[in-house]
């Protein structure tokens, strides 16, 4: 059967499909488990590890432990040691003992926390090939701004440490 009608020319539609040649699919080839890559197959890329950031980073966590664990009586105890600088420094008698001791154990909860923060972190950094050193250091200095902070906030509300600035500030010294 022939088709007396002329030919479509361009943009306009005919009756008939095209027929064209597609090539087969491509089926990836996977090696049988337990097999070692070959030439077809490449590696997946290992992870970078770098033995010196693991040992500092171990290092800097292993000192924040030890830390937190030896400091930990105290700032339990944070009243007394307190009431033993200001009577050492001549600035009278400290006097807020059971703030003292509150916050004392706050800063203890808070540089547990922090701990543990950088441990976490330090881990997940570690464990995806990444530099981890600085998380532990990043992690001391938050622990010591915390310390200063909550320690000086019951310096201050202490009103030995006003008198004693009263007597230096009028006495010229």
């Amino acid at each position: 059967m022939t088709d007396d009608r002329p030919k479509p020319r361009w943009g306009e539609y005919s009756d008939t499909p095209p027929t064209v040649e597609y090539p087969p699919p491509v089926v990836p080839v996977t090696p049988p488990q337990g097999a070692e890559p070959g030439p077809t197959t490449p590696a997946a890329p290992e992870p970078r590890r770098n033995t010196r950031d693991i040992i500092l980073t171990t290092a800097f966590l292993l000192l924040g432990v030890w830390d937190v664990a030896s400091r930990w009586p105290d700032y339990a105890a944070l009243g007394l040691s307190l009431r033993a600088a200001y009577e050492t420094q001549g600035m009278g008698e400290f006097t807020s003992i059971e703030l003292a001791n509150s916050v004392g154990q706050w800063v203890n909860i808070a540089r547990a926390v922090i701990l543990v923060i950088t441990i976490v972190i330090s881990l997940l950094l570690i464990s995806r090939g990444r530099r981890a050193f600085w998380v532990p250091l990043a992690g001391g200095v938050l622990a010591m701004l915390v310390v200063f902070v909550l320690i000086g906030y019951v310096a201050i509300s202490d009103p030995a440490i006003m008198e004693y600035i009263d007597r230096t500030r009028s006495s010229g010294g």
